[in-house]
């Protein structure tokens, strides 16, 4: 018996986050991460001019990672959200 832990998946969600600059935007777009028990495999952030974009690279079912995107979506400080995946290397 294999533990979904332990299963590899066949890609990656990516999600591409533009946001306010702000003390505790970061935590607060990680945060719909952690309630969906995704696994954070890859973080990129890129100070721009009053903004930051984000690369958030997850381990994830599909169906949850939708739901992230709206979550993320409706927040005050999200600009913007793109979503894509990748397949491991």
């Amino acid at each position: 018996m294999t533990w979904p832990a332990n299963v590899q998946p066949s890609r990656r969600h990516v999600f591409l986050v533009e946001t306010d600059q702000g003390p505790d935007v970061l935590l607060r777009v990680l945060g719909p991460f952690a309630l969906m028990g995704a696994r954070i495999v890859g973080l990129g952030l890129t100070p721009g001019e009053g903004r930051q974009d984000l690369r958030i690279e997850v381990d994830l079912e599909p169906d949850a990672a939708g739901q992230i995107g709206r979550r993320l979506d409706a927040m005050p400080a999200v600009r913007g959200v793109g979503l894509g995946w990748v397949i491991p290397a």
